[in-house]
């Protein structure tokens, strides 16, 4: 949470820290409370420093055996680790069954054993206990859901604590952050605004508007308001990453990726971001880098039991990457490891990536055998026949690309299915069909905005996609069509109508 971090960067905790770590590298450990030491070992966890916090929790637990900081830090480190049983041994072998911390951590594992129902049952049955604290335990309680991504019974929780406590200085960003978490963006956006005109220095809030915006597609804004983030805390790690995913999603690939690696300097561990950083060197033709990255993200996940899921995606990215390597062979066995670690229902995807792997080493048999089993097999008929067309654009068959895209157009019907148009104009692009790569780009912005974005704008920057067309023409004729203007664009006679009727 928000607050872990701004205690974190404290002056009382900075110089405990000091203290402590000035001690240790002379040899010994000082003597701290059992709650300064646990605080330290969080600090460490933080940072995925775990032999640290493994050592100060262990000088906790020696010069305080009885106290229950140092138990609850390392059930909740069992737990991270998915080891249950053992969390739950150690939570039962506390004397001080009543204590607040103790009713967390059991509700919190009930939570990671699936049971996030009975978890709010257990704290709505300890509520009437906590009358001299009811604040801190109602607010304690929409956070432990919070943290678990139980966005329902964090906001039946805030319920609880708005209609208690109306004035809680909490209420206004958790309300916004669980409508986030809801995926309400659109109204968690004036809310996080408001909270930003009453408290402009609030970084946390400034980091949810960022993550806010990039869910709303609105990505200078939310560069705009990562950087806000950054002035008030230049080592805001979440600001940084915000920059990232506005940056990937606004397919700025090079850009994603240095504010992805500026993140991983601070938290080298964070799977989700290796992952994405993965992605972005991938669809940049960075494979040598990227296979490295995959290897630790490996590791990672092989170690965890909750991102076990995400081995597949990783030797599926791994299979990219030596594929475009020309390491056919390995790609290959990389894809079937993936095959091996998925879900059954999501084989046909699987299939769809050793169909291009055998395709771009022109076996196109082969290609074919699997694309036939993921058409099988896919629940998304429309959407996988699509993108079968899209490999075979990327492999170099753009006559046959072009076929299929063709093919989709009239499976979804001539409104519906034009948001081939552009993926057309590209395939006559590379095939130097300047007739038609102009017809078809003409078309492009009224059928796909966004797709003819992604595929030209590097061809043509600074210039709106409806201007494609015209500048496309005066590369290839040397002129200006009569119908475009500079500083008008194309005339009215120009219509989307006419654009998108003509089908081939």
């Amino acid at each position: 949470m928000e607050e872990n971090n701004k205690y974190y960067q404290s002056r009382h905790f900075l110089r405990l820290l000091h203290r402590y770590e000035k001690a240790v590298s002379e040899g010994h450990v000082p003597y701290l409370e059992a709650d300064e030491l646990t605080d330290i070992a969080e600090y460490y966890m933080t940072g995925k420093q775990d032999a640290k916090a493994n050592q100060a929790i262990q000088a906790a637990i020696d010069m305080h055996p009885d106290s229950v900081d140092p138990q609850i830090f390392l059930a909740r480190q069992k737990m991270f680790y998915g080891q249950l049983d053992e969390a739950r041994s150690i939570i039962e072998a506390i004397t001080e069954q009543d204590d607040s911390e103790v009713i967390y951590i059991r509700a919190e594992l009930l939570i990671k054993e699936g049971q996030a129902d009975s978890a709010s049952d257990f704290l709505l049955g300890n509520m009437a206990e906590m009358q001299d604290c009811l604040d801190t335990y109602l607010y304690d309680c929409v956070s432990i859901f919070m943290d678990y991504d139980q966005w329902e019974l964090a906001e039946e929780w805030l319920g609880r604590l708005r209609d208690t406590f109306p004035t809680h200085p909490q209420l206004p960003i958790m309300e916004a952050e669980i409508l986030m978490g809801l995926d309400n963006y659109e109204d968690a956006l004036p809310m996080l605004k408001e909270i930003l005109e009453a408290d402009p220095y609030n970084s946390e809030a400034w980091n949810l508007l960022a993550e806010t915006y990039v869910a709303l597609d609105m990505y200078p804004e939310a560069l705009e308001a990562a950087d806000y983030a950054l002035a008030i805390n230049p080592q805001d790690s979440n600001a940084v990453l915000m920059k990232g995913n506005a940056y990937m999603r606004d397919e700025q690939m090079d850009a994603a990726i240095e504010q992805y690696k500026q993140y991983l300097e601070a938290q080298p561990d964070d799977l989700s971001v290796q992952l994405s950083l993965a992605l972005c060197l991938n669809s940049e033709e960075r494979y040598k880098e990227v296979l490295p990255l995959l290897d630790k993200a490996e590791q990672y996940a092989q170690k965890l039991p909750g991102r076990k899921a995400d081995l597949p995606q990783i030797f599926q990215m791994r299979a990219y990457a030596l594929c475009r390597m020309d390491r056919t062979a390995e790609a290959l066995e990389a894809i079937d490891k993936a095959r091996e670690t998925c879900d059954s229902l999501e084989l046909w995807r699987y299939d769809l990536t050793k169909a291009d792997i055998y395709l771009q080493s022109h076996k196109i048999k082969e290609a074919e055998k699997y694309f036939c089993k993921a058409m099988e097999k896919t629940p998304e008929k429309g959407e996988t026949f699509f993108n079968i067309a899209v490999i075979y654009s990327n492999a170099g068959y753009y006559t046959c690309a072009i076929e299929l895209f063709d093919e989709i157009w009239s499976y979804y019907g001539t409104q519906e299915g034009k948001f081939v148009v552009p993926h057309i104009a590209a395939c006559y692009l590379h095939l130097n069909d300047m007739e038609n790569f102009l017809k078809f780009l003409q078309m492009s912005p009224y059928c796909d905005r966004n797709a003819t974005i992604l595929l030209f704008r590097d061809r043509f920057p600074g210039i709106p996609p409806e201007d494609y067309y015209a500048y496309a023409y005066k590369e290839i004729h040397g002129v200006f069509p009569e119908s475009f203007s500079e500083d008008g664009g194309l005339s009215a006679d120009n219509t989307e109508s006419e654009n998108t009727t003509s089908k081939s």
